[in-house]
């Protein structure tokens, strides 16, 4: 049986200045070639574009209906995409019109050829696993979060800090008292995780990462576990602080009460990075973070 038709899918920073001719670039680049594509919804809105009402599709579907996806944007548009899992991986093209674009290193120099690469199946391409979050009360799962990056427990305001006891494969590990915590995969190794002091993590690492926020103990390390690895995060004083959060990526999340614990696992779900041609992972590191910078 022959395989399917790629089908491309698109969304941009709709802020950015690039971001309307690139893409209106780019559909041209596909009706001529005529390679099938679906565009976000919200970027076509807020870009203007001018495409019929057939090739538009909700961003949280382009993951499942779509593959290559192109996205142009920084790493928060990017995040926006791929934090929606899918049954089978997609190849994602990140092409950086962002500030940081660690996730997006793919130049707009570069975005054709390793388009052509993407729909002849020869593009150089990276596993990234998600993460898998379940809030649970009474031993009972009341609702499912996924991120790409991370998943974080915090105070919802500035007032005290809480305390938040880890269990690691069901055996107690360690209270962490202080701003919260990070859970966050290899991919989320270089964002909110680094900044609280984690250590970087190659994504090809089967890993994940455990960073106190703001720990009130000089004692108190991040941790680098297994992927296999079952995570639980038990708030231990809600009442006294008032409000803790979990948050998704940054770009999710809700409070959680008074006996609701944070379950995280690695997901089996992934996506299939596309690589930079010019650049390896550690000169993105180098010209992104200044890392080893001389």
């Amino acid at each position: 049986m022959a395989e399917a038709k790629a089908v491309v899918g698109i969304t941009a920073k709709h802020a950015h200045p690039e971001a309307l001719p690139l893409t209106q670039a780019l559909l041209a680049w596909l009706e001529a070639r005529q390679v099938p594509f679906r565009v976000d919804k919200v970027t076509a809105q807020n870009l203007g574009l001018t495409v019929a009402e057939s090739v538009l599709i909700a961003r949280e579907c382009l993951s499942t209906e779509c593959s290559p996806l192109v996205i142009l944007g920084g790493d928060g548009t990017f995040i926006s995409v791929c934090r929606h899992p899918a049954p089978r991986p997609p190849v994602v093209i990140g092409v950086n019109l962002g500030t940081l674009g660690f996730l997006t290193d793919i130049t707009t120099s570069e975005l054709y050829s390793v388009l052509e690469a993407a729909l002849a199946g020869r593009a150089q391409v990276e596993p990234r696993r998600l993460l898998s979050a379940a809030v649970e009360c009474d031993g009972i799962e009341t609702e499912r979060f996924t991120a790409l990056n991370d998943i974080v427990i915090s105070k919802e305001t500035l007032a005290r800090i809480f305390t938040t006891d880890v269990f690691i494969d069901g055996a107690f590990a360690a209270p962490l008292r202080g701003d919260g915590v990070i859970v966050a995969s290899p991919s989320g190794s270089t964002a909110y995780s680094l900044a609280a002091g984690g250590s970087i993590v190659h994504p090809g690492v089967d890993a994940i990462l455990l960073s106190p926020i703001c720990s009130h103990s000089l004692t108190t390390r991040p941790l680098v576990l297994p992927g296999n690895s079952v995570i639980e995060l038990r708030p231990a004083d809600i009442r006294n602080v008032g409000a803790v959060f979990l948050s998704v990526d940054g770009q999710e999340g809700r409070p959680l009460i008074e006996g609701e614990q944070v379950r995280v696992t690695t997901s089996s779900h992934s996506f299939l990075f596309a690589k930079s041609p010019s650049k390896s992972y550690y000169e993105v590191l180098g010209a992104k973070l200044k890392w080893a910078a001389r």
